[in-house]
């Protein structure tokens, strides 16, 4: 009996000996995969992947080739989806080139659900070559690229149980201005809005430098944060997850499909660490176990929107930077700075420019194209006056510093050239309080001014400039008028 135990015993831990084995040989076979594919995209010879370059089309057929071997279907009547972008890169011919995403998918099972759609998805393109040096656009993005190819191994490795179809897409002229995604959002039509989920990989070769995979946009979607924290535990990843994506200088292929409004995208990514849009961006830099372990990470991921074991289901809520349109109310912080001068409009003599600064709160109500504007600022500005108790020589030569703290609070009336309020003009009225008036002063001062000025997501940059209506001092008893013109430039940021 006891030597049947031990034998039992002996078959067992080989049996699990084998089992380890296997899933490191498997691991290993991935990670052998992954420097594979990553080395190819980001070579000298693909000379930076430009779209429509011949380096750009290298690209796309060893990704092509890499899906149908996979067995990948393709979605619709194709492939390849060739398209003609806004701005054309440059050097590039139509005659004899082409710029084009590949978009493939792996069809759901259930009778239902299987006309809903996760899209997968990354650019392939990088920048070329410039100043005679090939940016090979390693981490940007043969990456996500690369990580995509892996991840759609795996998951038509479970395609029976998938209950939603899963679309694969490989965008191109991404770099341009998101020209690949654009197209895809045109050309699904209809279908557009059976996608329930968008999640696009760009930049996830330097986990280990990043110390974290970053998710932007899971408040888009209902649950998300549980799930992915859930299968974040399991699988010893560390995560940061943002709830929207806030930057407003850089995008990435989840804009095309937040601009319909309430469709769940997610930026995944290891952030900017890398040699961004610089030559050093090479294959050798790259984290391949880290990139291993995101692909299983995102594989599991997919898996359980796909196969119905994770809620998928849209929150209603839109990142800032990707509303079509301007929330009703809007409020926060700005700061900013400019020039101040005297004025004396009934006599010959001319204020010196001084500096100021301002910081306070923005208030906006919007409506269709048009903001109600208000704001409170503290305002502390140094303007040089005329020395009005000397001589001629000091009145025309000399100046005397003054400085004046205020309490100013501009109303503006808004009309913005677009429904997001990208460009917009202004004009309105203006109460200032002095706060250091001396009893020669009037305290109480009324102005008008004009305003211009343009947002990049939040964040709103305008020049306004300040006429100043009230005198400081009784023209009846000083025999003149002496008012103030303000310009400035005032950074806001809006909530």
């Amino acid at each position: 009996m006891r030597q049947k135990r031990i034998l039992v015993f002996i078959a067992f831990a080989v049996l699990m000996a084998t089992v380890g084995a296997g899933s490191a040989n498997a691991q290993q076979g991935r990670q052998q995969r992954l420097r594979q594919h990553l080395y190819l995209l980001a070579s000298d010879s693909l000379q930076g992947r430009l779209a429509g370059s011949v380096g750009g089309a290298k690209a796309r057929q060893y990704i092509l080739n890499q899906y149908q071997a996979i067995g990948l279907q393709p979605y619709g009547d194709s492939c390849l989806y060739p398209f003609r972008p806004r701005l054309s890169p440059i050097g590039y011919d139509y005659d004899t080139g082409m710029i084009s995403n590949i978009i493939m998918m792996i069809p759901g099972n259930d009778p239902v659900l299987k006309d809903e759609y996760i899209v997968l998805g990354a650019h392939y393109d990088h920048i070329g070559v410039k100043n005679g040096q090939v940016h090979n656009g390693a981490d940007d993005n043969a990456s996500g690229s690369t990580a995509l190819i892996e991840i759609a191994r795996e998951l038509y490795a479970h395609r029976s149980e998938l209950k939603r179809s899963i679309i694969i897409a490989a965008f191109d002229s991404e770099e341009q201005g998101l020209y690949g995604s654009k197209d895809m959002v045109r050309m699904m039509g209809d279908d557009i809005h059976k996608v329930k989920v968008m999640m696009s990989i760009d930049m996830v070769g330097w986990l280990s430098a990043n110390n974290a995979l970053v998710i932007e946009g899971v408040a888009t979607l209902d649950g998300a944060d549980r799930t992915m924290r859930q299968i974040a535990d399991e699988q010893g990843m560390t995560l940061k997850l943002k709830r929207f994506e806030t930057s407003a200088i850089t995008a990435t292929d989840t804009e095309p499909f937040a601009s319909i409004g309430q469709l769940p995208t997610l930026a995944v990514t290891t952030g900017l660490k890398s040699p961004y849009h610089k030559p050093e961006d090479d294959a050798d830099l790259i984290d391949y176990e880290g990139l291993d372990r995101i692909c299983s990470f995102l594989t599991e991921l997919a898996l359980q929107w796909a196969t119905d074991r994770a809620p998928l289901k849209a929150s209603g809520k839109v990142a800032p930077k990707h509303r079509d349109h301007l929330p009703m109310f809007e409020i926060g912080p700005a700061a900013g700075f400019g020039t101040a001068s005297l004025r004396y409009p009934n006599s010959s003599l001319k204020g010196r420019l001084g500096l100021e600064c301002h910081a306070g709160l923005d208030a906006r109500f919007n409506r269709g194209s048009f903001t109600l504007q208000g704001q409170a600022l503290f305002n502390a500005a140094m303007m040089p006056n005329v020395d009005l108790s000397g001589t001629a020589a000091d009145i025309f030569g000399q100046s005397s510093g003054e400085t004046q703290t205020s309490l100013l609070i501009p109303v503006s009336a808004i009309w913005n050239a677009t429904p997001e309020g990208d460009v917009y003009l202004g004009a309105g009225i203006n109460y200032r309080r002095l706060l250091n008036h001396t009893a020669t002063y009037n305290a109480d001062l009324w102005g008008v001014h004009w305003t211009f000025g343009f947002r990049l997501g939040r964040t709103t940059i305008a020049y306004m400039m300040l006429y100043q209506g009230t005198s400081y001092l009784d023209p009846d008893a000083y025999g003149f008028r002496m008012t103030s013109m303000q310009r400035w430039i005032t950074v806001s940021f809006l909530l």
